[in-house]
């Protein structure tokens, strides 16, 4: 073989190990991120206590929430409907 030949002959060697490397680093990131998904799944959820979240320091102690009621309509407003 010539120095031509060898020299390309490593150039394709080079670029086919630096493709394989990209590949890998990206198999890496994506096995790291559903491990990483994963174990955010495994944990347990918390428990959920009312009297400590941070909507119970807007509340009254001992008394429940009030519900919403919907507006009513005006008279003029359901004439016109």
């Amino acid at each position: 073989m010539t120095d031509a030949n060898t020299r390309t002959v490593q150039e394709n060697l080079t670029r086919q190990l630096h493709d394989s490397v990209e590949r890998l680093q990206l198999q890496a990131e994506k096995v790291e991120f559903w491990a990483t998904a994963l174990t955010g799944f495994a944990t347990p959820i918390a428990e959920y206590d009312p009297a400590t979240s941070a909507v119970a320091r807007y509340m009254k102690p001992g008394r429940p929430a009030r519900k919403k009621h919907r507006r009513r309509m005006s008279n003029n407003a359901s004439k016109a409907a």
